[in-house]
């Protein structure tokens, strides 16, 4: 069955595709790891490398949210989605550490 998600982009990752939000056809159930998967395709390197750090892992500076839940605390990439939901993913930029 089909769904339509909203995908917003906040921070760094916006800047580096270009892209505020858009709408995206999935299909329902899909989980966020295979959203992410289908975007950064989409988006390319850019994409790529400001959210992932590695294979299936998140920078520490980015943050992906389903409804403003933080899927952390949902259930990671395996998070399933379902139309109507708002995903956000978030690349914050945080200043140099150190003194």
């Amino acid at each position: 069955m089909e769904a339509r998600v909203h995908v917003s982009y906040l921070g760094l990752v916006r800047n580096v595709i270009g892209c505020r939000e858009e709408e995206l056809e999935i299909t329902s159930g899909t989980t966020v790891g295979e959203l992410l998967a289908r975007l950064a395709e989409r988006h390319g390197d850019p994409f790529r490398s400001s959210v992932f750090r590695g294979v299936g892992e998140l920078r520490s500076t980015a943050l992906v949210c389903v409804n403003d839940c933080d899927i952390a605390q949902l259930e990671g990439f395996e998070t399933k989605l379902g139309s109507g939901e708002k995903v956000s993913v978030v690349v914050g930029v945080y200043p140099p550490e150190g003194g």
